[in-house]
């Protein structure tokens, strides 16, 4: 996969969601907002996009963040809709980003490692060119903290994808 274009914006819990021009993401990051709480981020148990979302599975994925006592930050897939199994043609559950994607995960990575250390949303508009397929995809997504119960950290990511274009062409 190679990426030909992203844009992006950073809003925290304190953002008013103004520069979200998607109704689906807008509605996503205000429930996140709502969640939160005045703080930087919802608690796991604040949320539950399966019951309030579930039109919203088949384009969301769920990353556990792990903190390796060496080395950096890794994201782990702990749940991948059912849309992105089968565009992606394979279920990546379990898999940390590197394990799935190896060198083309490095942005996502790092977009993923500055959501935890600001706690703050990402979203993001993508253009990327898949190769194997000899494809284009263009996509929204959203991607947001969530805080540990106990630890009061960052330990999860929900991102939810909205595709809005596959072709052959750019």
């Amino acid at each position: 996969m190679k990426d030909l274009e992203e844009r992006a914006i950073w809003l925290s819990s304190q953002s008013d969601g103004a520069s979200l021009d998607n109704p689906q993401l807008l509605r996503l990051f205000d429930y996140w907002k709502a969640a939160a709480r005045g703080g930087p981020a919802p608690r796991r148990d604040d949320i539950d996009p399966p019951i309030d979302f579930p039109s919203y599975l088949p384009t969301t994925i769920m990353f556990d963040v792990e903190r390796p006592e060496a080395g950096p930050l890794q994201f782990r897939y702990r749940l991948m809709g059912t849309q992105l199994v089968d565009f992606a043609g394979r279920d990546l559950k379990g898999l940390t980003l590197e394990e799935a994607f190896g060198a083309d995960s490095t942005r996502d990575v790092a977009i993923y490692r500055q959501v935890v250390e600001t706690c703050s949303c990402y979203s993001g508009q993508r253009i990327s060119m898949i190769e194997s397929r000899q494809m284009f995809e263009r996509y929204r997504r959203i991607v947001m903290p969530i805080l540990g119960n106990e630890s009061g950290q960052v330990d999860r990511i929900w991102t939810w994808i909205t595709y809005t274009e596959f072709s052959p062409e750019p």
